[in-house]
This record gives structure tokens, C-alpha cells and sequence, in this order.
């Protein structure tokens, strides 16, 4: 009967040690994935804005600043 619980204990301790790992490495992923998110964010948002050109944004017309807006989107919108 000890044989038994001791195979028992042991078995059960394997399962949770190996879903603890599957664990820890998915919440690794996922915090790696959203750095890597964030990153891109933060590279598009640097690009978009020297594009946009806000500080000289009070020396365009709307209509230009329109057009500037449109093709900054274009160009730089999607990631290639």
C-alpha cells in the first residue's frame, strides 16, 4: 500500500510540475508577444509623427494638412 501511494504522489507531482512549466512558458510567450506589440506601436507612432510634421502644423492650410495626413497614412499606414 506505501508503494502505491509513493507511485501515486509521484505521479501526481510530475503532472503538476509539467503543467506548471507549460504554464509559465505560455505567460512568457504572451508577455514576449505584447513587447514585441508595443514595439511595433511605438516605431509606427515615431514614424507617423515625423511624418505629420506637427510642428510646423500651424503654417499649412487644413486642406493641406489633409493632404499630408492622407499620404502619411498611405505610405506609412500599413506595415510592410
Amino acid at each position: 500500500m506505501k508503494f502505491f501511494r509513493f507511485t501515486f504522489a509521484v505521479i501526481l507531482l510530475s503532472l503538476v510540475s509539467l503543467m506548471a512549466l507549460k504554464l509559465h512558458r505560455n505567460f512568457k510567450m504572451s508577455r514576449d508577444l505584447k513587447i514585441e506589440e508595443k514595439n511595433k506601436l511605438k516605431k509606427s507612432a515615431e514614424i507617423l509623427n515625423e511624418c505629420f510634421d506637427l510642428k510646423n502644423k500651424s503654417q499649412r492650410s487644413l486642406n493641406d494638412s489633409m493632404n499630408l495626413i492622407e499620404y502619411c497614412l498611405k505610405e506609412y499606414g500599413n506595415e510592410k
